[in-house]
Parts: C-alpha cells; structure tokens; sequence
C-alpha cells in the first residue's frame, strides 16, 4: 500500500500520514523513494492507537505542604 492509501484507510490527510510516519516511527519499508507499508505494517499502526491510555500523572494541589517547600 502507498502513503496515500495508508492515509485514506485511516481517514487521515496524505501530510498528516507523513508527519505521523516520521514522528510515530511507523513500519514501513523503503523501495528506493517509495515509501510502502504492507498488511502486517497496517495492522500494527492501528493496534498503536487502540492501546489503552497512560493513566494521568497526579500533580499536587496548589498550596499543600509538598509545594511550599520547593
């Protein structure tokens, strides 16, 4: 599949694809300047995105003791 494939299954714009294949570091393989991701390359990048979230990082509020000592 080319980018523009990948981006439209994924219902994403062709820029946002590449950006996110850069930034993401999705599987893909290289043909010379061809860019191509096969099924098992498709199926990871989705299974990316269906993990769970991290749970939130807990801040302290403002004013407690942990604060006023910093």
């Amino acid at each position: 599949m080319t980018i523009s494939e990948i981006a439209a299954l994924l219902q994403v714009s062709r820029s946002t694809a590449f950006r996110m294949k850069k930034k993401d570091s999705w599987p893909h393989v290289r043909i010379g300047t061809e860019i191509r991701f096969t099924a098992a390359d498709y199926e990871a990048i989705v299974s990316i995105y269906h993990q769970a979230p991290p749970p939130p990082k807990t801040v302290p509020k403002v004013g407690t003791r942990a604060n006023r000592r910093k």
